[in-house]
């Protein structure tokens, strides 16, 4: 049987997780967490640290790839955040 919390949404839009939530879940003050889009659902999950780069890269890289995404489209979109002009 599913268990059902209540939060409710502050004007910046942030949430407080119920504390019975951050216990199931190992969640501590400067944790991370995952939010999933699955259709209408989102699942929330801790994000648990890579062990090194290349593990927290993988996923990343493997995306950019299927999407067509390459280091110049990465550059130039990092100097359109900036507002660099060239």
């Amino acid at each position: 049987m599913s268990e059902l919390y209540i939060a409710r949404i502050t004007t910046k839009g942030q949430v407080t997780l119920p504390l019975e939530l951050r216990k199931f879940l190992n969640i501590k003050k400067g944790d991370y967490i995952l939010f999933e889009k699955k259709g209408s659902r989102v699942e929330i999950k801790k994000m648990v640290p890579p062990n090194d780069f290349d593990d927290f890269a993988r996923p990343i890289r493997e995306r950019f790839k299927r999407e067509g995404i390459t280091p110049d489209d990465v550059e130039a979109a990092i100097k359109w955040a900036r507002g660099v002009t060239e």
